[in-house]
């Protein structure tokens, strides 16, 4: 089951990504997707910069990013859950749940920009979703992804896109959390064939 986690420190101390109003604007909208998320019935979790920032030192976002668990019957749910406020293209969710990959929408007020993430059925990606956190977000509660699990994702999109970010992401959330289970991280990351990234962040 989710653990609950405060992160870094107490929701009390978050500190401030950037410029205050953008950001309390853009948790006000996550916080509306994940409601809206949890009365339809779908699983999900928060990952990307925002889980960086909450684990880590903060940094700017370039929107938010939330794994979704859902099938081809889902599509018309997920329109009718956001069409009303959000610019989305309901032929590209369904798409993005038949290949198992990705769709955005956009807050037509704030243009604030989600990518939802389709869950892929694989044996890691299972696990990951299954050691999900229940955190405190600046008084807003939200599921979001476990540390190790946000390392070795941003380990995997290092290797797939060469993005220095990345990296840099896993150092920040690698050097910030000191109760890492480094054990799982090492099996996974030998799995995932990123050992050697790692390693490399590692130093």
């Amino acid at each position: 089951m989710p653990r609950h986690y405060r992160g870094r420190e107490a929701a009390d101390k978050w500190p401030v990504l950037g410029d205050e109003m953008a950001v309390s604007e853009e948790l006000a909208v996550l916080q509306e997707v994940a409601r809206r998320l949890e009365k339809a019935g779908l699983p999900h979790m928060v990952t990307g910069s925002l889980a960086v920032s909450f684990y880590g030192k903060p940094r700017m976002t370039r929107g938010i990013d939330i794994v979704l668990v859902v099938g081809t019957d889902d599509a018309e749910k997920i329109h009718e859950l956001f069409s009303e406020d959000f610019y989305m293209d309901q032929d590209a969710v369904r798409e993005a749940i038949v290949r198992r990959s990705l769709f955005i929408i956009i807050h037509y007020a704030s243009v604030i920009k989600i990518d939802f993430i389709v869950r892929k059925d694989e044996t890691y990606r299972l696990e990951e979703f299954q050691r999900r956190r229940h955190v405190v977000m600046e008084g807003v509660e939200l599921s979001i992804v476990a540390p190790e699990d946000l390392i070795l994702s941003k380990l995997v999109w290092a290797k797939e896109s060469h993005s220095e970010l990345h990296l840099r992401d896993v150092s920040n959330v690698l050097f910030s959390c000191s109760d890492l289970d480094k054990t799982y991280i090492e099996q996974w990351a030998k799995r995932l064939s990123v050992e050697s990234l790692y390693k490399q962040v590692l130093g």
